[in-house]
Protein backbone atom coordinates (compact mmCIF):
# COMPACT_ATOMS: atom_id res chain seq x y z
CA UNK A 1 0.00 0.00 0.00
CA UNK A 2 1.50 3.46 -1.29
CA UNK A 3 1.48 5.96 1.58
CA UNK A 4 -0.58 9.29 1.06
CA UNK A 5 2.21 11.13 3.45
CA UNK A 6 4.63 9.77 1.21
CA UNK A 7 2.78 11.04 -1.82
CA UNK A 8 2.73 14.28 -1.07
CA UNK A 9 5.46 14.24 0.61
CA UNK A 10 8.08 14.50 -2.22
CA UNK A 11 6.03 17.43 -4.17
CA UNK A 12 5.98 20.14 -0.99
CA UNK A 13 8.90 21.81 0.35
CA UNK A 14 7.40 23.21 4.00
CA UNK A 15 7.29 19.72 5.51
CA UNK A 16 5.32 21.64 8.43
CA UNK A 17 2.20 21.93 6.45
CA UNK A 18 1.64 18.71 6.44
CA UNK A 19 -1.60 17.61 8.58
CA UNK A 20 -0.60 14.85 11.21
CA UNK A 21 -4.06 13.51 10.88
CA UNK A 22 -3.96 13.16 7.12
CA UNK A 23 -4.67 9.62 6.34
CA UNK A 24 -1.40 7.99 5.44
CA UNK A 25 -0.68 4.66 6.26
CA UNK A 26 -4.24 4.21 7.86
CA UNK A 27 -5.72 4.51 4.04
CA UNK A 28 -8.68 1.93 3.05
CA UNK A 29 -7.99 2.32 -0.72
CA UNK A 30 -11.42 2.00 -2.40
CA UNK A 31 -12.40 0.12 -5.60
CA UNK A 32 -13.20 1.63 -8.79
CA UNK A 33 -16.53 3.30 -8.24
CA UNK A 34 -19.78 2.06 -10.31
CA UNK A 35 -20.43 3.56 -13.77
CA UNK A 36 -21.17 7.26 -13.04
CA UNK A 37 -19.44 7.69 -9.94
CA UNK A 38 -16.13 8.27 -8.42
CA UNK A 39 -14.10 7.59 -5.12
CA UNK A 40 -13.98 10.91 -3.83
CA UNK A 41 -12.01 12.39 -0.66
CA UNK A 42 -14.68 14.76 1.37
CA UNK A 43 -14.00 17.27 3.64
CA UNK A 44 -16.58 18.85 5.70
CA UNK A 45 -15.82 21.86 6.28
CA UNK A 46 -16.79 24.25 9.76
CA UNK A 47 -16.95 27.28 7.46
CA UNK A 48 -20.37 29.42 6.63
CA UNK A 49 -21.85 27.82 3.32
CA UNK A 50 -21.05 31.11 1.63
CA UNK A 51 -18.96 31.52 -0.62
CA UNK A 52 -17.01 34.44 1.45
CA UNK A 53 -17.13 30.95 3.67
CA UNK A 54 -15.46 28.80 0.67
CA UNK A 55 -12.75 31.64 0.26
CA UNK A 56 -12.02 31.19 3.95
CA UNK A 57 -11.51 27.89 3.90
CA UNK A 58 -8.46 27.81 0.89
CA UNK A 59 -4.81 27.42 1.90
CA UNK A 60 -4.32 30.92 0.63
CA UNK A 61 -0.11 30.37 1.31
CA UNK A 62 -0.37 26.94 -0.51
CA UNK A 63 -1.95 28.57 -3.55
CA UNK A 64 0.44 31.12 -3.79
CA UNK A 65 3.50 29.29 -3.69
CA UNK A 66 2.46 27.43 -6.72
CA UNK A 67 0.66 29.70 -8.27
CA UNK A 68 -2.95 28.36 -8.04
CA UNK A 69 -5.75 30.86 -8.45
CA UNK A 70 -9.54 29.90 -7.09
CA UNK A 71 -12.30 30.46 -9.59
CA UNK A 72 -15.93 30.91 -8.28
CA UNK A 73 -18.01 28.19 -10.04
CA UNK A 74 -21.25 26.93 -9.54
CA UNK A 75 -22.75 23.56 -9.47
CA UNK A 76 -26.52 22.17 -10.06
CA UNK A 77 -27.23 25.77 -8.29
CA UNK A 78 -24.71 25.91 -5.15
CA UNK A 79 -22.17 28.15 -4.99
CA UNK A 80 -18.51 26.28 -5.95
CA UNK A 81 -15.06 27.31 -5.79
CA UNK A 82 -12.65 25.71 -8.56
CA UNK A 83 -8.77 25.12 -7.70
CA UNK A 84 -6.51 22.80 -9.25
CA UNK A 85 -3.19 22.77 -10.68
CA UNK A 86 0.22 21.12 -10.82
CA UNK A 87 3.26 20.95 -9.66
CA UNK A 88 6.48 20.16 -11.99
CA UNK A 89 9.81 18.70 -10.74
CA UNK A 90 12.83 18.64 -12.11
CA UNK A 91 14.55 16.33 -11.17
CA UNK A 92 12.87 13.27 -8.46
CA UNK A 93 14.88 13.15 -5.33
CA UNK A 94 15.86 9.68 -5.97
CA UNK A 95 18.11 9.88 -9.17
CA UNK A 96 21.03 11.10 -7.09
CA UNK A 97 20.90 7.89 -5.24
CA UNK A 98 20.76 5.82 -8.26
CA UNK A 99 23.37 7.55 -10.25
CA UNK A 100 25.81 7.24 -7.50
CA UNK A 101 25.04 2.99 -7.12
CA UNK A 102 24.99 2.24 -10.83
CA UNK A 103 27.97 4.73 -11.67
CA UNK A 104 26.19 6.85 -14.34
CA UNK A 105 23.83 9.87 -14.36
CA UNK A 106 19.94 8.75 -13.69
CA UNK A 107 17.90 12.41 -14.93
CA UNK A 108 14.11 12.28 -14.71
CA UNK A 109 11.57 14.56 -13.99
CA UNK A 110 7.92 14.26 -13.35
CA UNK A 111 4.58 16.48 -11.89
CA UNK A 112 1.92 16.33 -9.80
CA UNK A 113 -1.59 17.67 -9.61
CA UNK A 114 -4.76 17.90 -7.93
CA UNK A 115 -7.80 20.05 -7.47
CA UNK A 116 -10.63 21.13 -4.96
CA UNK A 117 -13.66 21.45 -5.40
CA UNK A 118 -15.55 23.71 -2.39
CA UNK A 119 -19.31 23.82 -2.42
CA UNK A 120 -21.55 25.51 -0.23
CA UNK A 121 -25.07 22.99 -0.42
CA UNK A 122 -27.92 23.69 2.35
CA UNK A 123 -26.31 24.03 6.06
CA UNK A 124 -22.56 22.64 5.59
CA UNK A 125 -19.43 23.53 3.29
CA UNK A 126 -18.02 20.71 1.99
CA UNK A 127 -14.18 20.09 -0.06
CA UNK A 128 -14.37 17.48 -2.43
CA UNK A 129 -9.91 16.90 -3.17
CA UNK A 130 -8.71 14.85 -5.62
CA UNK A 131 -5.26 13.96 -6.45
CA UNK A 132 -2.29 13.61 -4.47
CA UNK A 133 -1.98 17.55 -4.04
CA UNK A 134 -6.01 18.46 -3.62
CA UNK A 135 -6.38 18.37 -0.21
CA UNK A 136 -3.60 20.68 0.45
CA UNK A 137 -5.19 23.74 -1.19
CA UNK A 138 -7.96 23.66 2.02
CA UNK A 139 -6.62 24.89 5.01
CA UNK A 140 -6.27 21.92 7.68
CA UNK A 141 -7.75 24.06 10.39
CA UNK A 142 -10.98 23.96 8.79
CA UNK A 143 -11.42 20.44 8.61
CA UNK A 144 -14.61 19.04 10.80
CA UNK A 145 -12.54 16.03 11.98
CA UNK A 146 -15.77 13.99 13.40
CA UNK A 147 -17.33 13.98 10.23
CA UNK A 148 -15.99 11.25 8.33
CA UNK A 149 -16.25 8.55 11.50
CA UNK A 150 -19.30 10.16 12.08
CA UNK A 151 -21.27 9.34 8.94
CA UNK A 152 -19.37 5.62 8.88
CA UNK A 153 -20.78 4.86 12.54
CA UNK A 154 -23.98 5.37 11.41
CA UNK A 155 -23.86 3.69 7.72
CA UNK A 156 -21.80 0.75 7.97
CA UNK A 157 -23.06 -2.90 7.98
CA UNK A 158 -21.87 -3.51 11.61
CA UNK A 159 -21.22 -7.30 10.64
CA UNK A 160 -18.48 -6.34 8.02
CA UNK A 161 -15.95 -3.42 9.19
CA UNK A 162 -13.08 -4.07 7.42
CA UNK A 163 -10.42 -1.46 9.03
CA UNK A 164 -9.86 0.52 12.26
CA UNK A 165 -7.38 2.73 13.42
CA UNK A 166 -7.96 3.62 17.30
CA UNK A 167 -5.45 5.54 19.34
CA UNK A 168 -4.98 4.25 23.31
CA UNK A 169 -6.24 6.91 25.71
CA UNK A 170 -3.34 8.14 28.16
CA UNK A 171 0.58 8.26 28.38
CA UNK A 172 1.77 5.46 25.53
CA UNK A 173 0.54 7.35 23.28
CA UNK A 174 -0.03 4.19 20.98
CA UNK A 175 -1.71 4.01 17.68
CA UNK A 176 -2.87 0.52 16.16
CA UNK A 177 -4.57 -0.63 13.06
CA UNK A 178 -6.65 -3.91 12.75
CA UNK A 179 -7.53 -5.03 9.21
CA UNK A 180 -10.10 -7.77 8.10
CA UNK A 181 -10.02 -7.91 4.12
CA UNK A 182 -13.58 -9.80 4.35
CA UNK A 183 -14.60 -7.65 6.94
CA UNK A 184 -16.06 -8.36 10.60
CA UNK A 185 -18.15 -7.51 13.86
CA UNK A 186 -16.50 -4.67 15.64
CA UNK A 187 -16.47 -6.78 18.61
CA UNK A 188 -13.57 -9.03 16.69
CA UNK A 189 -11.41 -6.39 16.87
CA UNK A 190 -10.72 -6.08 20.58
CA UNK A 191 -11.41 -2.67 20.93
CA UNK A 192 -11.29 -1.02 24.10
CA UNK A 193 -14.72 0.38 24.31
CA UNK A 194 -14.00 3.10 27.52
CA UNK A 195 -10.19 3.16 26.93
CA UNK A 196 -9.56 4.40 22.61
CA UNK A 197 -10.03 6.58 20.62
CA UNK A 198 -11.28 5.41 17.41
CA UNK A 199 -10.35 7.38 14.24
CA UNK A 200 -11.09 5.90 11.19
CA UNK A 201 -13.58 2.70 10.40
CA UNK A 202 -13.64 1.28 6.98
CA UNK A 203 -16.25 -1.23 5.97
CA UNK A 204 -19.55 -1.38 3.46
CA UNK A 205 -22.63 0.58 3.58
CA UNK A 206 -26.05 -0.70 1.71
CA UNK A 207 -27.96 2.74 1.10
CA UNK A 208 -30.08 2.76 -1.64
CA UNK A 209 -30.16 6.62 -1.37
CA UNK A 210 -26.80 6.66 -2.49
CA UNK A 211 -26.00 6.58 -6.74
CA UNK A 212 -23.68 3.83 -5.82
CA UNK A 213 -25.38 1.60 -3.54
CA UNK A 214 -28.22 1.90 -6.01
CA UNK A 215 -26.23 1.26 -9.30
CA UNK A 216 -24.45 -1.72 -7.83
CA UNK A 217 -27.40 -2.93 -6.35
CA UNK A 218 -25.42 -3.52 -2.98
CA UNK A 219 -23.03 -2.41 -0.57
CA UNK A 220 -20.16 -0.02 -1.58
CA UNK A 221 -16.74 0.46 0.26
CA UNK A 222 -16.33 3.50 2.31
CA UNK A 223 -14.13 5.04 5.09
CA UNK A 224 -14.67 7.30 7.45
CA UNK A 225 -11.86 8.95 9.55
CA UNK A 226 -11.04 13.13 9.37
CA UNK A 227 -12.11 12.95 5.97
CA UNK A 228 -14.81 10.35 4.18
CA UNK A 229 -13.90 8.46 1.48
CA UNK A 230 -17.06 7.08 -0.93
CA UNK A 231 -18.05 6.91 -5.02
CA UNK A 232 -19.70 9.86 -5.39
CA UNK A 233 -22.18 10.85 -8.12
CA UNK A 234 -20.61 12.86 -10.73
CA UNK A 235 -23.60 14.38 -12.31
CA UNK A 236 -24.31 17.72 -10.88
CA UNK A 237 -27.67 16.86 -9.73
CA UNK A 238 -26.55 13.24 -8.79
CA UNK A 239 -23.41 14.68 -6.22
CA UNK A 240 -25.95 17.30 -4.55
CA UNK A 241 -28.15 14.30 -3.65
CA UNK A 242 -25.40 12.21 -2.53
CA UNK A 243 -24.25 15.55 -0.03
CA UNK A 244 -27.39 15.79 1.22
CA UNK A 245 -28.14 11.89 2.13
CA UNK A 246 -24.55 11.84 3.98
CA UNK A 247 -25.40 14.92 5.93
CA UNK A 248 -29.18 13.65 6.65
CA UNK A 249 -27.64 10.21 8.01
CA UNK A 250 -24.96 12.12 10.19
CA UNK A 251 -28.28 14.35 11.51
CA UNK A 252 -30.97 11.79 11.88
CA UNK A 253 -29.76 7.92 12.34
CA UNK A 254 -28.34 6.72 15.15
CA UNK A 255 -25.60 4.53 15.25
CA UNK A 256 -26.02 0.63 15.82
CA UNK A 257 -25.59 -0.28 19.46
CA UNK A 258 -22.57 -2.13 18.28
CA UNK A 259 -20.80 0.96 16.85
CA UNK A 260 -22.18 3.36 19.23
CA UNK A 261 -19.48 3.39 21.99
CA UNK A 262 -17.35 5.25 19.32
CA UNK A 263 -18.86 8.40 19.48
CA UNK A 264 -17.94 8.63 23.26
CA UNK A 265 -14.78 10.20 22.28
CA UNK A 266 -14.95 12.94 19.99
CA UNK A 267 -11.76 15.23 18.92
CA UNK A 268 -12.74 19.03 18.95
CA UNK A 269 -11.84 20.84 15.91
CA UNK A 270 -9.10 24.09 16.45
CA UNK A 271 -11.90 26.19 14.85
CA UNK A 272 -14.70 25.06 17.71
CA UNK A 273 -16.79 28.48 18.55
CA UNK A 274 -15.47 26.91 22.59
CA UNK A 275 -12.19 27.50 21.81
CA UNK A 276 -11.08 30.76 23.51
CA UNK A 277 -13.63 29.90 26.47
CA UNK A 278 -11.35 26.44 27.29
CA UNK A 279 -8.10 28.56 26.34
CA UNK A 280 -9.10 31.11 28.63
CA UNK A 281 -10.40 29.03 31.75
CA UNK A 282 -6.75 27.51 31.14
CA UNK A 283 -5.49 30.73 30.73
CA UNK A 284 -6.78 31.60 34.33
CA UNK A 285 -6.29 28.56 36.33
CA UNK A 286 -2.69 28.80 35.60
CA UNK A 287 -2.16 32.01 37.50
CA UNK A 288 -3.67 29.94 40.53
CA UNK A 289 -0.40 28.19 43.00
CA UNK A 290 -2.84 24.89 43.00
CA UNK A 291 -5.39 24.95 39.81
CA UNK A 292 -8.27 23.03 40.69
CA UNK A 293 -8.70 20.02 38.03
CA UNK A 294 -4.89 20.78 36.03
CA UNK A 295 -1.90 18.20 35.77
CA UNK A 296 0.99 16.81 33.82
CA UNK A 297 0.71 13.58 31.78
CA UNK A 298 4.24 12.63 29.82
CA UNK A 299 3.62 12.69 26.25
CA UNK A 300 2.89 9.54 24.68
CA UNK A 301 6.06 9.43 22.82
CA UNK A 302 8.45 10.59 25.52
CA UNK A 303 7.39 7.67 27.46
CA UNK A 304 10.25 5.13 26.90
CA UNK A 305 12.80 8.84 27.65
CA UNK A 306 11.43 9.28 31.12
CA UNK A 307 13.48 7.09 32.84
CA UNK A 308 16.94 8.28 31.43
CA UNK A 309 16.65 12.22 32.16
CA UNK A 310 18.46 13.57 34.51
CA UNK A 311 16.54 17.07 34.09
CA UNK A 312 13.88 19.08 32.90
CA UNK A 313 14.83 22.76 31.07
CA UNK A 314 11.65 24.53 30.66
CA UNK A 315 11.75 27.89 29.21
CA UNK A 316 8.16 30.26 29.10
CA UNK A 317 8.01 33.09 26.82
CA UNK A 318 6.33 36.42 28.82
CA UNK A 319 6.80 34.69 32.35
CA UNK A 320 9.21 36.98 33.66
CA UNK A 321 11.39 34.10 34.57
CA UNK A 322 14.44 32.84 32.60
CA UNK A 323 14.68 29.41 31.85
CA UNK A 324 15.01 26.87 34.53
CA UNK A 325 16.51 23.85 35.13
CA UNK A 326 14.95 21.32 37.90
CA UNK A 327 15.54 17.28 38.10
CA UNK A 328 12.19 16.24 39.41
CA UNK A 329 9.78 17.72 37.20
CA UNK A 330 6.10 18.62 38.47
CA UNK A 331 3.14 20.99 38.04
CA UNK A 332 4.43 23.45 40.34
CA UNK A 333 7.96 23.62 38.18
CA UNK A 334 5.57 24.76 35.39
CA UNK A 335 3.36 26.66 37.12
CA UNK A 336 6.28 29.10 38.16
CA UNK A 337 6.49 30.34 34.87
CA UNK A 338 2.73 30.61 34.64
CA UNK A 339 1.81 32.30 37.99
CA UNK A 340 3.42 35.52 37.53
CA UNK A 341 2.57 36.18 33.75
CA UNK A 342 -0.15 38.37 32.61
CA UNK A 343 -3.14 37.82 31.22
CA UNK A 344 -3.27 35.88 27.98
CA UNK A 345 0.01 35.25 27.82
CA UNK A 346 0.08 31.97 30.34
CA UNK A 347 -1.44 28.92 27.67
CA UNK A 348 -0.20 31.09 24.96
CA UNK A 349 3.23 31.23 26.68
CA UNK A 350 3.25 27.08 27.68
CA UNK A 351 2.51 26.45 23.89
CA UNK A 352 5.34 28.59 22.35
CA UNK A 353 7.72 27.46 25.13
CA UNK A 354 9.95 24.51 25.62
CA UNK A 355 10.37 21.39 27.83
CA UNK A 356 13.41 19.86 27.19
CA UNK A 357 14.73 16.23 28.65
CA UNK A 358 18.14 16.55 29.46
CA UNK A 359 20.20 13.07 30.43
CA UNK A 360 22.44 14.45 33.05
CA UNK A 361 21.74 16.69 36.12
CA UNK A 362 23.52 20.10 34.62
CA UNK A 363 21.22 19.83 31.39
CA UNK A 364 24.07 20.36 29.22
CA UNK A 365 23.48 16.73 27.24
CA UNK A 366 19.97 17.91 25.44
CA UNK A 367 17.33 14.90 24.64
CA UNK A 368 14.64 16.38 22.62
CA UNK A 369 12.44 19.36 23.57
CA UNK A 370 8.56 19.51 23.29
CA UNK A 371 5.84 22.43 23.11
CA UNK A 372 5.17 23.09 27.41
CA UNK A 373 1.26 22.61 26.17
CA UNK A 374 1.85 19.02 25.56
CA UNK A 375 2.71 18.23 29.17
CA UNK A 376 -0.35 19.59 30.73
CA UNK A 377 -4.03 17.72 30.80
CA UNK A 378 -7.25 19.18 31.85
CA UNK A 379 -10.55 19.06 32.49
CA UNK A 380 -13.26 21.57 31.39
CA UNK A 381 -17.02 21.43 31.96
CA UNK A 382 -18.79 23.76 29.79
CA UNK A 383 -22.45 23.55 30.20
CA UNK A 384 -23.37 19.93 29.34
CA UNK A 385 -20.24 19.55 27.79
CA UNK A 386 -17.35 16.83 29.33
CA UNK A 387 -13.68 18.02 27.79
CA UNK A 388 -10.25 17.13 27.74
CA UNK A 389 -7.06 18.20 27.11
CA UNK A 390 -4.28 15.86 25.95
CA UNK A 391 -1.14 16.57 24.55
CA UNK A 392 -2.16 19.88 23.42
CA UNK A 393 -5.69 18.92 21.64
CA UNK A 394 -8.96 18.84 23.08
CA UNK A 395 -11.99 15.83 23.37
CA UNK A 396 -15.31 15.77 24.22
CA UNK A 397 -16.62 12.71 26.69
CA UNK A 398 -20.16 11.48 26.41
CA UNK A 399 -21.87 11.27 29.21
CA UNK A 400 -22.00 7.05 29.05
CA UNK A 401 -18.24 7.54 29.20
CA UNK A 402 -17.96 8.92 32.41
CA UNK A 403 -20.93 7.07 33.77
CA UNK A 404 -18.65 3.74 33.02
CA UNK A 405 -15.89 5.08 34.08
CA UNK A 406 -16.52 6.02 37.38
CA UNK A 407 -18.55 2.69 38.09
CA UNK A 408 -15.24 0.30 37.23
CA UNK A 409 -12.71 2.88 39.39
CA UNK A 410 -15.29 3.13 42.23
CA UNK A 411 -14.90 -0.54 42.28
CA UNK A 412 -11.41 -0.34 41.76
CA UNK A 413 -11.00 2.10 44.81
CA UNK A 414 -13.01 0.11 47.23
CA UNK A 415 -11.63 -3.32 47.00
CA UNK A 416 -9.85 -3.44 50.24
CA UNK A 417 -6.51 -3.94 50.58
CA UNK A 418 -4.06 -6.11 53.65
CA UNK A 419 -1.19 -3.09 52.68
CA UNK A 420 -1.18 -0.23 55.11
CA UNK A 421 1.52 2.01 54.82
CA UNK A 422 1.96 5.01 57.15
CA UNK A 423 1.27 8.86 56.85
CA UNK A 424 3.60 10.55 54.79
CA UNK A 425 5.11 13.58 57.26
CA UNK A 426 6.27 16.95 56.30
CA UNK A 427 10.12 15.83 57.51
CA UNK A 428 10.02 13.24 54.57
CA UNK A 429 10.44 15.94 51.38
CA UNK A 430 10.34 12.98 48.02
CA UNK A 431 9.58 9.52 47.75
CA UNK A 432 12.88 7.95 47.59
CA UNK A 433 12.74 9.50 51.52
CA UNK A 434 9.23 7.76 52.07
CA UNK A 435 10.37 4.78 50.93
CA UNK A 436 13.19 4.72 52.78
CA UNK A 437 11.18 5.45 56.17
CA UNK A 438 8.54 2.72 55.77
CA UNK A 439 11.35 0.03 54.95
CA UNK A 440 13.11 0.89 58.05
CA UNK A 441 10.02 1.64 60.10
CA UNK A 442 8.90 -1.98 59.33
CA UNK A 443 10.95 -4.71 58.22
CA UNK A 444 8.36 -6.78 55.87
CA UNK A 445 8.77 -4.21 52.87
CA UNK A 446 12.23 -4.32 51.00
CA UNK A 447 12.95 -1.31 49.91
CA UNK A 448 13.77 -1.30 45.84
CA UNK A 449 13.32 2.17 44.98
CA UNK A 450 16.18 3.32 42.41
CA UNK A 451 17.00 -0.68 42.33
CA UNK A 452 17.19 -1.23 38.58
CA UNK A 453 16.94 -4.84 36.79
CA UNK A 454 19.37 -4.42 33.84
CA UNK A 455 18.73 -6.98 31.37
CA UNK A 456 19.30 -7.73 27.44
CA UNK A 457 15.83 -6.59 26.50
CA UNK A 458 15.70 -3.49 29.26
CA UNK A 459 19.50 -2.43 29.24
CA UNK A 460 18.75 1.23 30.54
CA UNK A 461 17.07 -0.84 33.48
CA UNK A 462 13.34 -0.85 34.78
CA UNK A 463 12.50 -0.49 38.22
CA UNK A 464 10.51 -3.17 39.14
CA UNK A 465 8.62 -2.01 42.25
CA UNK A 466 9.36 0.72 44.64
CA UNK A 467 8.93 -1.54 47.63
CA UNK A 468 7.89 -5.28 47.89
CA UNK A 469 5.31 -5.80 50.73
CA UNK A 470 5.02 -8.68 52.93
CA UNK A 471 3.43 -11.23 50.82
CA UNK A 472 5.29 -10.58 47.86
CA UNK A 473 3.40 -7.58 46.33
CA UNK A 474 4.38 -4.90 43.57
CA UNK A 475 3.77 -1.30 45.75
CA UNK A 476 4.19 1.58 43.24
CA UNK A 477 4.44 4.65 45.28
CA UNK A 478 3.49 8.00 43.92
CA UNK A 479 3.85 11.50 45.32
CA UNK A 480 1.03 13.00 43.24
CA UNK A 481 0.90 17.45 42.78
CA UNK A 482 -2.63 18.21 43.30
CA UNK A 483 -4.70 15.77 40.97
CA UNK A 484 -2.05 14.36 38.75
CA UNK A 485 -2.80 11.95 35.83
CA UNK A 486 -0.57 9.38 37.47
CA UNK A 487 -0.85 7.71 34.22
CA UNK A 488 3.35 6.86 34.35
CA UNK A 489 3.00 5.14 37.79
CA UNK A 490 -0.03 2.49 36.15
CA UNK A 491 2.18 2.34 33.26
CA UNK A 492 5.19 0.89 35.34
CA UNK A 493 3.37 -1.82 36.81
CA UNK A 494 2.53 -3.33 33.72
CA UNK A 495 5.69 -2.86 32.41
CA UNK A 496 6.96 -4.62 35.74
CA UNK A 497 4.91 -7.08 35.46
CA UNK A 498 5.42 -8.27 31.86
CA UNK A 499 8.89 -8.31 32.46
CA UNK A 500 9.06 -10.78 35.67
CA UNK A 501 6.50 -12.70 33.99
CA UNK A 502 8.27 -12.60 30.57
CA UNK A 503 12.18 -12.20 30.79
CA UNK A 504 13.60 -14.78 32.36
CA UNK A 505 17.39 -12.69 32.72
CA UNK A 506 14.96 -10.42 34.69
CA UNK A 507 13.09 -12.56 37.09
CA UNK A 508 16.86 -14.20 38.16
CA UNK A 509 18.20 -10.54 38.51
CA UNK A 510 14.85 -9.68 40.33
CA UNK A 511 15.54 -12.61 43.00
CA UNK A 512 19.24 -11.44 43.43
CA UNK A 513 18.31 -8.00 43.93
CA UNK A 514 15.74 -8.85 46.55
CA UNK A 515 18.03 -11.40 48.36
CA UNK A 516 20.71 -8.54 48.90
CA UNK A 517 19.23 -5.70 49.79
CA UNK A 518 18.87 -5.21 54.23
CA UNK A 519 15.50 -6.47 54.25
CA UNK A 520 15.81 -8.74 52.04
CA UNK A 521 14.66 -12.11 51.65
CA UNK A 522 14.59 -15.59 49.46
CA UNK A 523 12.12 -15.37 46.78
CA UNK A 524 11.52 -19.26 45.01
CA UNK A 525 12.99 -19.56 41.65
CA UNK A 526 9.10 -19.76 39.75
CA UNK A 527 8.45 -16.26 41.54
CA UNK A 528 5.51 -14.64 39.35
CA UNK A 529 4.09 -11.68 40.40
CA UNK A 530 0.36 -11.97 42.18
CA UNK A 531 -0.31 -8.69 43.06
CA UNK A 532 0.33 -5.20 42.52
CA UNK A 533 -0.73 -2.27 44.80
CA UNK A 534 -0.74 1.37 43.44
CA UNK A 535 0.28 3.50 46.91
CA UNK A 536 -0.80 7.31 45.96
CA UNK A 537 -0.12 10.20 48.49
CA UNK A 538 -2.22 13.43 47.11
CA UNK A 539 -0.01 16.28 48.45
CA UNK A 540 -3.14 18.55 49.00
CA UNK A 541 -4.21 15.84 51.65
CA UNK A 542 -7.31 14.70 49.69
CA UNK A 543 -8.50 11.17 49.42
CA UNK A 544 -7.60 8.90 46.44
CA UNK A 545 -11.62 9.00 45.17
CA UNK A 546 -13.18 8.93 41.38
CA UNK A 547 -13.28 12.95 41.84
CA UNK A 548 -9.26 13.43 42.79
CA UNK A 549 -8.51 11.38 39.79
CA UNK A 550 -8.45 13.12 36.06
CA UNK A 551 -10.61 11.20 33.63
CA UNK A 552 -7.36 9.73 31.63
CA UNK A 553 -5.89 9.13 34.54
CA UNK A 554 -8.87 6.64 35.48
CA UNK A 555 -8.47 5.38 31.79
CA UNK A 556 -4.68 4.81 32.72
CA UNK A 557 -5.92 2.59 35.91
CA UNK A 558 -8.62 1.35 34.27
CA UNK A 559 -6.12 -0.67 31.60
CA UNK A 560 -3.57 -1.30 33.57
CA UNK A 561 -6.40 -3.23 36.13
CA UNK A 562 -7.72 -4.84 32.84
CA UNK A 563 -3.93 -5.99 31.35
CA UNK A 564 -2.77 -6.92 35.01
CA UNK A 565 -6.56 -9.15 35.39
CA UNK A 566 -5.77 -10.77 32.24
CA UNK A 567 -2.20 -11.79 33.96
CA UNK A 568 -3.96 -13.44 36.58
CA UNK A 569 -2.32 -10.52 38.69
CA UNK A 570 -4.35 -8.33 41.44
CA UNK A 571 -4.87 -4.40 41.31
CA UNK A 572 -5.44 -2.71 44.64
CA UNK A 573 -5.31 1.11 45.15
CA UNK A 574 -4.22 2.46 48.55
CA UNK A 575 -4.80 6.06 49.80
CA UNK A 576 -1.22 7.28 51.57
CA UNK A 577 -2.51 9.78 54.50
CA UNK A 578 -0.45 13.08 55.00
CA UNK A 579 0.56 13.76 58.47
Amino acid sequence: MRSATNRAGTNRKDRRRRSPNQPALFECPLPPGPPGTYPTTIYRLTVPPTTDGLVAALNEEYLREHGFEPAPRQVAGVPALLVHGSVPRARAEWCDVLAGLIGEDVDLGYSSGGGALLLAVDDWAYALAYGTLGRFMVEHETFDRTFGVSFAVRALLPSEIRQVRRRVVGASGRVDRSLVPGGQPIWRYGIDKWGEIVGQVCGRTDNPNLTACRRTGGPVRVEGGDALRIPLCVEPEGLLADLREIDRVCRKESPPADLEFITQIRPVPASDSRMPELHGTLDQRLALPEPPELGLAVPGDLVADIEHVGSYRIRVPKSGRPPSLTAELDLAAILAHTNQALDGDRWSGLRTGTLTLCGDVGGSDEMVSTPVSRWITAEVALGTSHLLLHEDRWYEIGERHREFLSQEIHQILDRPSEIVLPPWTDDLPDEDAYNRAVANGDSRFVLLDKKFVRTAQHPHGIEACDLLGPDDELVHVKRASGSSPLSHLFAQGITSVEALRYDEEARARFLDLVGQQPNGRALPGGFRPRKVVYAIALRSGRAVTVKSLFTFAQVALYQAMKTLRAEGVEVEVIGIPSA
